[in-house]
């Protein structure tokens, strides 16, 4: 197998000292121990039931880990949510007055699963897919990670975090820390390109109605590697109302509630690559870097069917706070790649523990 990471020597400190940091920060916004909630993506938008059905008709060389089996269905939970780090606002204002949207998130785990785990997990194996509504992170590495939050454990958790892009730092760092400025600029935009900064997409009036991204690579396999995404079939052309503060909830409780509602439904895609034709350092380490589609198309390797629905009650709230997603739950043959994921193993089961969560449902 070719040479997948290439780890920093001092990498294993920094996330040693991120998650010290993420941990105080977690404990400053929940002051009281039992209510603390995640420290990245803490407002969710409906934890929901859905389907995990792989393309009856999937060629032989996509026929890996969880997608090995033509047809097969898995069922799944999907937790919409907020990749802001306090709940708030669905989209806030800016300065100008206009609604300043934020990054969201859809958090996929199939049930069902078996393989080689990652790791030891609590209760039945999982394959989660953790997505984000952008085809890139805003921060390219540890490195970057830990001076962002160096600069929130000091600073509070400001917008954006000037601390961050003021720092003294080398070229190269400089030179991240402007694409990180691009990034985040896009995130909050509402322009459609090519207006500067354009969207990464059009603002959603509901969270079904934008396409999710992996950010970040995994193994395909052996000797390959993919990207993730999921592709709404029906979006809605609705107009935000950033007026209701949990706008994004609304419009999807009223779209899985209303007399006349049907499945939403989401092609699951990937683009895979060969492993020795990536650059390690800039298509795998670092996670602002894009795959372009042009370069490298998506291929829809399964579909997620999310079923009409009341997810609006008190039984589901608790199991989308007490629901455990992390890249890192899964099985060997899709196993997460590059310095933020090696990151995320460690800052998510800090925030679990954090959180004291139990056990995850047994079943589907």
């Amino acid at each position: 197998m070719p040479e997948l990471e290439r780890i920093p020597p001092n990498e294993a400190e920094m996330i040693e000292k991120i998650v010290k940091l993420t941990a105080g920060q977690m404990k400053t916004r929940y002051p009281d121990k039992d209510q603390i909630r995640r420290g990245v993506h803490p407002k969710d938008h409906g934890c929901v039931m859905a389907r995990f059905q792989v393309k009856d008709s999937l060629p032989e060389h996509l026929r890996i880990g969880v997608f090995a089996l033509p047809g097969h269905t898995y069922g799944a939970w999907i937790r919409f949510s907020n990749a802001a780090l306090r709940i708030g606002r669905d989209a806030s204002t800016g300065k100008d007055g206009a609604a300043q949207h934020g990054s969201r998130g859809m958090a996929v785990k199939l049930m069902g699963v078996t393989g080689n785990s990652l790791v030891p997990t609590h209760g039945p194996l999982t394959q989660d897919f953790l997505m984000i509504n952008q085809p890139v992170f805003a921060f390219s590495n540890v490195e970057d990670y830990l001076a962002l939050n160096e600069v929130l454990s000091r600073d509070g958790d400001v917008k954006p975090p000037v601390g961050f892009f003021t720092r003294t730092m080398d070229a190269a760092a400089a030179q991240r820390a402007k694409r990180t400025r691009e990034i985040i600029g896009q995130i909050q935009s509402a322009e459609p390109f090519p207006a500067p900064p354009f969207a990464f997409q059009k603002p959603p009036a509901s969270p079904v109605d934008n396409r999710y991204f992996s950010g970040s690579p995994f193994l395909f396999g052996e000797d390959r590697i993919m990207k993730f995404s999921a592709s709404p079939l029906d979006p809605s052309s609705a107009v935000p109302n950033t007026g209701d503060e949990d706008y994004l909830r609304t419009a999807l409780l009223e779209r899985l509630t209303a007399p006349d509602a049907k499945d939403i439904v989401f092609d699951f895609q990937v683009q895979v690559r060969a492993a020795s034709s990536l650059d390690i350092e800039t298509e795998i380490e670092d996670a602002c870097g894009e795959w372009r589609e042009e370069d490298h198309p998506f291929v829809t390797v399964a579909t997620i069917a999310i079923p009409p629905q009341n997810f609006d009650t008190d039984e589901r709230k608790r199991l989308g706070e007490d629901l455990t997603f992390t890249p890192w739950h899964g099985i060997a043959e899709h196993r997460p790649l590059g310095g933020i994921n090696r990151l995320r193993l460690a800052v998510y089961e800090a925030s679990t523990q954090l959180r004291h969560v139990p056990p995850e449902p047994a079943h589907y």
